[in-house]
Order: structure tokens, then C-alpha cells, then sequence
């Protein structure tokens, strides 16, 4: 008995021996996206064996994986990732392996997702929305503040109804800066009307960073960046394209852009994009909103050629524009502003016309770019030059001749320069280091009869950064970052000596005065600004399906030319602006956590942010009076700053029922403090809440259908910047409240939406698609539109859209 007890242990033994032997194998490899090589992170990797036993893995932030403790055998492998194809794969292990993987992006996808793949991601530690191609397409008729703002934590900021402009977390315009094809956009975006003057048919996708983590593009975002990304020029042989076409009912409009592109086997390639736009007079539900057409033309082109190591490519784009401002919004005086404010129609009610008078603005802008990069044994150089033109004009209400002439008219001349490297991982870091010059002209056109509002001048910047990342394991990776900018303004400015001692620059600046003209001054302010930003931040992956990114950032914005130089009427606002030349650098200091995963075998997928950002030197624009001109009276708007604190929370998350049914929704709610006043923070975005469901069915010609309901919360939390203002009633002289400050009600809008698809060959496709904005045609004010005051908003809109892909 002993014996046989002997010899059954020496067995097992053996038999362990031999298994442990057997099962020291692993598997490692990359897995990339098909088309830009670029790596993928987070993607799934189950491994089964012919018995049935399952691994789970997922990918480190540079797209690699490793399985260890394997045994001999046969094995199937299961590659998946959201915002990619599945892919099935059988294999025989009987050595140690490394084996790379290829995904196909699903461009099926439309809703908007937490981006994770390298080839998207520009931080490690920042959560980071975008909108894929399919999405834009979608809203290819609309402008790019409208597209995001089906992003949780991304509202707009309005001047009537077609100018609109992204807000992150609260934050606009220049903290809110906008890359184009990798180039900052430098279009005079410091105007509250100012809409980013960009295409979004251009792009492929469209990413926003909610915060100032990407050092190697800027150390001012104290909202965030979004990145208007075109897709990357094929080096594989084909031809393909594209043409989406539109009819709006209200406005009476129509849309149509189209693009073709060609590559070939030996690496060139090329694009050509265009769009035009053009609408009449948009109608709320019971009247005309005179004087609110539309009308753009853009154009773009890509050319590119790669091999290898290296690449090259040129790509130009141009976009004009001519936008009517309503025309209920200019009033002649006092008397006429205090009714327009109180009542509940606009002052002016014409016949709809197609026809686009003043007030009005007519933008051009251009942006050639030259892009060169090198990939050799430490990691990637690259180059990029940039060159823009922007020439804006405002026309204002005017008499005879003067009236076909712009009141505004400008000419923004930006030249800039990026070197950039990114070097291998050694040791589990990778260093991204960088470095950038800026050179802008800003040169008021004579001919105006106005003084211009925003003068002459030469601005000279230089910037440094560098970013390092630490992958401690598969399931932490820490990322720390610094950055400086340097910044000179050199400008000429008149200012009438009226103003100049109103603002008390008498005792402050009289060194600055150059000349004395007579009524006004010639005044040379030369302004320098230093920035430092820095950035600290971690993921920790919880398994296969839940992470968590933790993300500290400081950032330093200079005072803008509005900010600084602005004493008199923006046309296009409606408002008289005063700067302050003694504006300091705001200062940012901003907290972010976020929790993102999913549940249920990933039928739930949700992103839950919590936020907080408190800003030294905030500068805040404020009304504090109206003032009386001889083209009209207008509200006066003057820069302050103060210590502000921003906070709040995005939930953003999608549930499938079905394989055919699926529910989404995002909510964002947001709280602004001035606490330097004790007070809530001016034009800040109230509650919103936004829920969709949709059915689709691939089998019936790819039919769907959404409905979408949004909710917006009246806000509460403002501050009382009301004034009283003298007015003649029957004779007499009285004095009257002018309400600038209370909030508009609470509303919510349903929109549906439906379409299906036609095969008209085995290669090309056509979509058409029907939907109805307002359905219900609600009246309604929204808080985030300068002109509220005026107008209802738009009301019901029929719209059809056709898509032929080729």
C-alpha cells in the first residue's frame, strides 16, 4: 500500500512537472488600426483554448499586449474593441509568439465616445470626446458649436441662431482654442459673435479635451481644446468619395458638399473637399426673424506623399461666409432698446426674403499648412508650417453711400512654426517634447469713417513644452507635463480723449501717448505676458471594463486684443465693449475625475466626469449701463477681473435593449462663481439634459429611426446686472428698469429623425434620411443667445438629406 501511495505521488508529480513545463509559453504582440498603422489602446484580447478555458487581456496605451502561462495547443483568439470590427482568429502555439493584429474602424458608429486609440488620443490622463465621421455626416448642414454640443459638458454660445460657438465646462472663445488640421485657428475668435470660421465637412473627426492636458498644442486652454482632424490620405490604390445634399424647410435652405480622393500604391495621394450653404430668413413660431440669412462657400485640398521612414503633405482650405445679424437687434435709442428688451416680438418684422442687408458680416479666412515628419530609431520628428489670412467685415445700419461700406473691416495675417518629437518607449517612458513660434499682424483696412475697435498690431510668441509618460503597468500609466509661452503685443491704438480719462487711463498710461491729434490720442501699449503650464495625471484600468483617470492641470491665459484695446461698438453684438489695458494673465487651476466602463457584457457603456476649476484673474465682461450713439443706443459691456470658481459634473452613457434598440443620454450641470463679488458668474450654461432612443434594423435597407428629447433647466444662479435708464413717457421724464439679467423659462424640444439605405451597386451607397427639428414648435428664449433680448428662437424645421457614397 505504501508503495502504490509511492508511486501514485512520484505520478502526479511528473505529470505537474511536465504540465509546468509545457504551459511557460506567451503570447505578445500590437494591435494597430488598418489603415493609419497606428496603435490601439484598450482593445480586448479572450483567448480560449480547445478545452474551453478563457483569458482576458486588453492593451497598454501603446496598442501592446501579453499573455503569459500558455500551454501548447490550439487557441482561439477574439480581438475587439468599440470603436472597431471584432476579429476571430484560430492559432496553434508551440513556441513563445508574437503576433501583431490590424482592426478595421467601424465608422457605423454614431454615437459620441470616450476616445482611448493612440491614433485619437492626444493625452493619457484626459478624458477625450469626439465625433466620428458617420456623426458629422449627420450634421454636415449645421456649424461646428452646434455639432458638439451633443457632447455632455459642451454647450453654445449664441448670436442669433447661425453664429455659434463651442463652451467647455462653462469657458468660450480664446479659452477654447480650435485646431485646425493640427494648425491653431486664428480667425478674431476673441468676439462673442465670432463663430470658428471652419468647415466641418473637412474633418473626419472632431475631438474635444476638456481641460488643458494637451501641453504640445497650447498653455491657455482654461476650457479645453477641440481638434478638427481631416482623415489621414490613403497610400493604398483606389479612388472614392462622396456627396451629401440637403433642403431645410425654415429658412427656406439648402446644403451640399462633396469630396473625392485618390491615392496610389507608390504613397501620393490627394483630396479635394468643397460646401456651400445658403438660406433665407429663419422664422420662429408666430413671426419673421428679419434679416437672418446664411450664405458659405468653402473649399479645401489635401496633397500628400509617403514612404517609408518619412512623410510630406500640403493641404489649403478656404472659407467665406456672409451672415445677416437680426435686424430688431439695432435699435435708434433708449426709449427703443428699453421696448425692444421688454417686448415680447422684435421691433422689425418684414416679409421673408433671401436677401442678406446690414447689420451684417462677411468672413474669409485661409489656411495653408505644410507638414513633414521623420521616423527613425529614437522615435518621429516632425515639422509643421502654417500660414492664415482672415479678413473680417462687419456693415452696420448706415446712410447713403456709407451704408455698402463695412464699419468693421480687418485683416489678421498669422504665420507659425511647430517642431515636435515623440520618442520610443525606453525603459516604459515616452518623452513628447516640442517647440513653437507665432508671428501676427492684425491691421485695421482705412476707409471705414469708424475707428476701428480693435487697432493695429504686431504680436510675437514663443513656446516650449515637455510631456512625459510613465507606463508603470498594463494598468496604470502616469503622465506629468510643463510648458512655457512667452507673449508680445506691440500695438497703435486712437483713443478719443473722452474715453482715455473716462477710463482713468490718464493717471495709468500717459507714458504710453505717442501723439496728440487734437480730440484723440495716438497711444503704443507694448505688453508682455509670460504662461506657465503644467499638467499631472493617472489611468488606473479596473479590469477588463472600467477605468479611472485622475488629471490635475494649470494653465495661464494673456488678456486677448478685445480684452485689452476694445472701446466702442461691436457691430455685429450689438454692444458697446470696454477693455482694460491693465489686464493680467489668467490662471487656471483645474481638477478633473473621471470613471468610465461599461456592464451587462457591455450592452450599458457610460462616462461619469466630475470637475472643478478655480481661475485667479478671471476676466469677466459685464454690462453696466446703456450708452446713446449716433448710429443708435446700445448696452455697454466692460472687462472686469476677479477670482472665479467653476464646477460641476457630465454624465454622458448608452444602454442596448435590443440588438435593434438603443438608449442614450447625456447630462450636464454646471455651476460659475464670482468669489471675489460673492456672486454667481455672468452667462453661464443651465442644467441640460439630453435623451435619445433609437431603432435600427441592417436587414430593412439599413432603416432607422430617433427620436431625441432635450431639457433645459431655467438657470438660477446669476448675477443682477440690471440698471435703470431715463426715457421720455407723455411728455415726461422717467426713469425705468432695463432687464438684462433674468433668465428665460425652462423648455424642452423633441426632434425625430429617419432614413434608410439604397445599394445602387455592390461599391456605392445612397442614404436618405428625414427628420423634424421642434416638432412640437415650442416657443422659446435661450439663456446662451446674446440676442434673447430680441427674438424667440427658431420653430419648426423640416429637413431632407441625401448621401451617395461612391
Amino acid at each position: 500500500m505504501e508503495k502504490t501511495i509511492r508511486v501514485f505521488f512520484t505520478c502526479l508529480f511528473l505529470i505537474y512537472i511536465k504540465s509546468y513545463a509545457q504551459c511557460t509559453l506567451h503570447l505578445s504582440g500590437k494591435v494597430t488600426d488598418i489603415y493609419t498603422g497606428s496603435s490601439i489602446e484598450n482593445v480586448t484580447i479572450q483567448i480560449i483554448s480547445s478545452e474551453g478555458e478563457k483569458l482576458i487581456k486588453k492593451t497598454d496605451s501603446i496598442g501592446g499586449y501579453i499573455i503569459n502561462n500558455l500551454c501548447e495547443g490550439n487557441y482561439t483568439l477574439i480581438i475587439s474593441h468599440r470603436e472597431y470590427i471584432s476579429k476571430k482568429i484560430e492559432i496553434k502555439l508551440t513556441t513563445i509568439s508574437n503576433k501583431d493584429f490590424s482592426l478595421i474602424r467601424n465608422e457605423k458608429e454614431i454615437q459620441p465616445v470616450i476616445v482611448i486609440g493612440k491614433s485619437y488620443v492626444k493625452t493619457r490622463t484626459t478624458v477625450e470626446n469626439k465625433l466620428s465621421k458617420k456623426q458629422i455626416d449627420e450634421l454636415f448642414e449645421t456649424n461646428l458649436g452646434t455639432a458638439l454640443s451633443s457632447i455632455a459638458g459642451v454647450s453654445i454660445l449664441k448670436t442669433g441662431n447661425t453664429i455659434a460657438k463651442p463652451i467647455i465646462h462653462g469657458l468660450h472663445s480664446s479659452r477654447v482654442p480650435i485646431f485646425n488640421n493640427a494648425i491653431r485657428q486664428e480667425d478674431q475668435q476673441w468676439g462673442i459673435e465670432h463663430a470658428p470660421d471652419i468647415d466641418i465637412n473637412i474633418a473626419n473627426s472632431i475631438t474635444v479635451i476638456k481641460g488643458a492636458g494637451a501641453l504640445q498644442y497650447t498653455g491657455d486652454a482654461t476650457g479645453g481644446i477641440v481638434l478638427v482632424e481631416p482623415k489621414k490620405l490613403s497610400t493604398k490604390d483606389t479612388l472614392m468619395g462622396k456627396m451629401l445634399t440637403s433642403y431645410i424647410s425654415n429658412g427656406k435652405g439648402g446644403n451640399i458638399t462633396a469630396q473625392v480622393e485618390k491615392g496610389w500604391k507608390n504613397g501620393w495621394a490627394y483630396r479635394l473637399q468643397g460646401t456651400y450653404k445658403r438660406s433665407g430668413d429663419l422664422s420662429a413660431p408666430h413671426y419673421v426673424m428679419s434679416n437672418t440669412g446664411h450664405k458659405e462657400n468653402d473649399f479645401s485640398t489635401q496633397v500628400g506623399y509617403k514612404k517609408g521612414k518619412y512623410g510630406t503633405d500640403i493641404f489649403y482650405s478656404y472659407f467665406g461666409s456672409e451672415t445677416g445679424i437680426l435686424k430688431a437687434a439695432h435699435v435708434g435709442n433708449i426709449e427703443n432698446l428699453l421696448n425692444a428688451i421688454n417686448n415680447k416680438k422684435p421691433l422689425v418684422i418684414d416679409d421673408f426674403t433671401m436677401r442678406i442687408n446690414a447689420p451684417k458680416q462677411k468672413i474669409q479666412h485661409n489656411l495653408l499648412k505644410f507638414d513633414a515628419y521623420y521616423n527613425f530609431i529614437l522615435g518621429k520628428l516632425n515639422l509643421i508650417y502654417g500660414y492664415q489670412f482672415n479678413n473680417r467685415k462687419e456693415y452696420d445700419n448706415r446712410r447713403g453711400e456709407w451704408n455698402e461700406k463695412a464699419a468693421l473691416n480687418l485683416d489678421l495675417t498669422t504665420h507659425t512654426i511647430n517642431l515636435d518629437f515623440e520618442s520610443v518607449a525606453i525603459n516604459k517612458f515616452k518623452t513628447k517634447i516640442g517647440s513653437s513660434y507665432l508671428y501676427q499682424e492684425n491691421f485695421p483696412n482705412a476707409g471705414t469713417g469708424i475707428s476701428p475697435l480693435i487697432p493695429f498690431y504686431e504680436k510675437n510668441k514663443y513656446s516650449f513644452y515637455w510631456i512625459e509618460y510613465f507606463h508603470v503597468n498594463n494598468n496604470l500609466v502616469l503622465e506629468g507635463g510643463i510648458r512655457f509661452d512667452h507673449q508680445k503685443i506691440d500695438a497703435l491704438k486712437f483713443y478719443k480723449k473722452s474715453r482715455w480719462n473716462a477710463l482713468g487711463y490718464d493717471k495709468k498710461y500717459s507714458n504710453k501717448i505717442i501723439k496728440d491729434t487734437g480730440l484723440n490720442y495716438l497711444v503704443n501699449p507694448i505688453l508682455k505676458f509670460d504662461g506657465f503650464a503644467a499638467t499631472l495625471g493617472a489611468k488606473l484600468n479596473l479590469g477588463i471594463s472600467h477605468d479611472i483617470i485622475l488629471n490635475y492641470s494649470l494653465s495661464s491665459r494673456a488678456p486677448n486684443p478685445s480684452e485689452l484695446f476694445s472701446d466702442g461698438l461691436h457691430h455685429s453684438a450689438a454692444t458697446i465693449e470696454l477693455g482694460e489695458l491693465g489686464l493680467k494673465n489668467e490662471k487656471s487651476n483645474k481638477i478633473m475625475s473621471s470613471f468610465i466602463g461599461n456592464l451587462f457584457t457591455n450592452n450599458l457603456n457610460y462616462e461619469l466626469t466630475f470637475f472643478y476649476n478655480y481661475i485667479n484673474d478671471y476676466i469677466n465682461s459685464i454690462p453696466i449701463g446703456a450708452e446713446y450713439t449716433i448710429r443708435g443706443a446700445f448696452p455697454v459691456w466692460q472687462y472686469v477681473q476677479t477670482n472665479a470658481e467653476i464646477y460641476g459634473v457630465d454624465i454622458m452613457a448608452d444602454y442596448k435593449f435590443l440588438p435593434q434598440l438603443k438608449f442614450n443620454t447625456n447630462f450636464s450641470y454646471l455651476r460659475g462663481k464670482d468669489c471675489t463679488n460673492h456672486s454667481s458668474l455672468i452667462s453661464m450654461p443651465p442644467v441640460r439634459w439630453i435623451n435619445a432612443i433609437e431603432y435600427k434594423n441592417r436587414k430593412w435597407k439599413n432603416y432607422f429611426a430617433k427620436l431625441t428629447s432635450t431639457s433645459v433647466f431655467k438657470q438660477t444662479h446669476y448675477p443682477d446686472t440690471n440698471f435703470t435708464v431715463d426715457v421720455i413717457k407723455d411728455g415726461t421724464e422717467v426713469t425705468e428698469l432695463l432687464d438684462i439679467s433674468s433668465p428665460p423659462s425652462a423648455y424642452q424640444l423633441f426632434d425625430f429623425n429617419t432614413g434608410f439605405s439604397l445599394d445602387v451597386s455592390p461599391v456605392n451607397q445612397l442614404d436618405i434620411s428625414f427628420g423634424i427639428k421642434n416638432i412640437l414648435d415650442t416657443t422659446y428664449r435661450d439663456y446662451m443667445n446674446r440676442l434673447r433680448y430680441f427674438t424667440d428662437e427658431v420653430g419648426r424645421s423640416y429637413t431632407i438629406k441625401i448621401q451617395y457614397n461612391f
